[in-house]
């Protein structure tokens, strides 16, 4: 019998394609083989996929219907119908029958990957991936997908069938409870005849795949809607950039920060604060107190005076050099702190990268001394760097 479950709910996701046999065989072996109870089973597919699974699996002569019966598992308790099928479209939104060129796979694959980061998301689910079915290339994409977004619980397998029930048996889709006898017909190319083969003969096992979890390193959450191809540049490109980490430069009349090919903007109050907060880094190796940055605070202002001289409209006060008062200065610095490195989290992702370039009073520095550059307009530093 199934034992306890891993997770608030555990998902079987399968891609599949003419032959949804491979569904009720991975949920036979997750839940007989491995005592996995499955709450909810979803499928990606084509509408020929869909076709197969409708007609094969649901309903009340479907397989599915049969293995619930069979199990005893109440109606329900495994959520499985047609809303669960999702199936590929076309940019313009018509349904795939097939994917069979190259712009069927590219939208296959955002749209794979898409699904695979929305549903990793979700805290209170595990994904119980299965690549068996479908076109080879979907699951080439779920399995590129799970390494991008997947989280240490999810999984990703292939169902492995003992050879005589691999094809060519009528109606065979998962190892019954009681043995029963099955007319297994000769495929194409062999001298067999037709045969009949027993359940007790028939082994169902899952293959683990194994694939890297790159979701922490360089960060689930990517800061814009990408499509598959793009995600994996951008992955590359973080890696590329953990290993050998591009300078910091702040470019004080364009108002930006350029991290190698990223490049953020940032109100000229917030990045004088995290330019001011980088000079800091300069000379300490630890934290800094906030009392040694208010003593400082004129240096704020100094740079907001000089981000100005390109900026259009009203010039605005310069409230750092009016301050007296140490709490009305914690209140103002405080959240430019976080909307500068929310900027930064917001290019990079959250991941170790983005937090090589935040700061902090509390922490010491992320940013190292001599790793950044904050220029002037004529492309000198700024002072306090010479």
């Amino acid at each position: 019998m199934p034992s306890a479950r891993l997770t608030s709910r555990n998902v079987l996701l399968a891609v599949s394609g003419r032959t949804p046999a491979v569904i009720t065989e991975t949920l036979w072996a997750l839940e007989r083989r491995q005592g996995i109870s499955i709450d909810e089973i979803r499928a990606i597919t084509t509408t020929e996929g869909r076709r197969c699974i409708v007609e094969q699996l649901l309903g009340p002569g479907g397989a599915f219907t049969a293995y619930c019966v069979d199990y005893g598992i109440p109606a329900g308790r495994i959520s499985f119908s047609e809303r669960n099928i999702y199936v590929l479209t076309r940019p313009d939104g018509t349904e795939l029958e097939d994917i069979r060129t190259s712009e069927d796979n590219e939208s296959a694959a955002d749209q794979v990957y898409r699904l695979i980061r929305e549903w990793t998301e979700r805290t209170g689910e595990t994904l119980f991936c299965s690549a068996a079915g479908g076109r080879k290339t979907l699951g080439i994409y779920l399995g590129m997908s799970l390494m991008l977004c997947g989280r240490p619980a999810d999984s990703l397998s292939h169902v492995l069938v003992s050879q005589e029930f691999e094809s060519g048996v009528k109606g065979f889709y998962y190892p019954p409870p009681e043995p029963r006898f099955y007319e297994r017909i000769a495929v194409h190319g062999s001298q067999e005849g037709t045969s009949t083969v027993c359940s007790d003969a028939a082994d169902v096992e899952l293959a683990d795949i194994p694939f890297p979890r790159l979701r922490e390193l360089i960060g689930g959450d990517f800061p814009v809607e990408k499509g598959f191809t793009d995600a994996v540049s951008h992955s590359q490109l973080l890696l590329n950039y953990l290993q050998a980490p591009p300078p910091l430069v702040v470019r004080l009349d364009a108002g930006s920060a350029d991290f190698g090919r990223f490049s953020i903007h940032m109100s000229r109050q917030v990045l004088a604060v995290y330019c001011f907060l980088l000079f800091e880094s300069e000379s300490c190796t630890g934290g800094v107190s906030v009392e040694d940055l208010f003593e400082r605070r004129s240096v704020i202002a100094e740079l907001e005076r000089y981000m100005d001289r390109f900026r259009q409209g009203e010039k605005e006060s310069y409230a750092w050099e009016k301050m007296t008062d140490l709490e009305d200065f914690k209140a103002r610095i405080g959240p430019c702190i976080s909307k500068a490195n929310a900027a930064v989290r917001k290019a990079l992702g959250r991941n170790r990268l983005a937090e090589r370039y935040t700061v902090s009073t509390r922490s010491r520095r992320t940013v190292d001394a001599g790793a950044f550059r904050i220029l002037m307009s004529d492309g000198k530093p700024w002072p306090r760097q010479r």
